[in-house]
């Protein structure tokens, strides 16, 4: 009777150890899941800057969505007016830094980050700038596509 009853005990204990680890994987999971997605957007901004800076206009203008809205000092852009600029602003030697994404939703997040490099100043002069930016990326289909991004000099 003992042996059956330490038998059945050690039945149960292995269960709710086999459940108990089951819920520590999913938990896994999913953080995995988070932070690889985390990741891939970060990844995909640095891409956004690095076409510009390698002028790949069309390669950075299927990043844009169609109804996409970029704010800057001198009003809002669309995408048309946001790949006329890019390809004015001759931007130079980028590097991006202080990147943290921002859930807003899980199909919607925001990308904020320190961009640095040169690029022409409105007088047409190449300088070097330095800048906050805040860049929306929704998820359309299977694709993640930029809706807004904001763009603020620091001074």
């Amino acid at each position: 009777m003992k042996m059956k009853f330490s038998l059945a005990l050690t039945f149960i204990l292995c269960l709710a150890l086999s459940a108990f680890a089951q819920g520590t994987m999913k938990t896994d999971d999913k953080m995995s899941k988070k932070m690889t997605t985390d990741q891939m957007l970060m990844n995909q901004e640095q891409m956004a800057w690095k076409a510009i800076q390698d002028k790949r206009w069309d390669d950075f203008g299927k990043m844009l969505a169609d109804n996409y809205e970029g704010m800057y000092d001198d009003g809002i852009h669309n995408k048309s007016l946001e790949l006329t600029g890019v390809k004015q602003s001759g931007i130079s030697n980028v590097t991006l830094s202080d990147m943290r994404v921002n859930w807003i939703d899980k199909d919607a997040a925001i990308v904020t980050a320190v961009v640095r490099g040169e690029g022409n100043s409105q007088e047409g002069k190449m300088s070097n700038f330095s800048s906050r930016t805040a860049t929306v990326w929704k998820k359309s289909g299977k694709n993640w596509m930029i809706v807004h991004h904001a763009d603020m000099i620091m001074k």
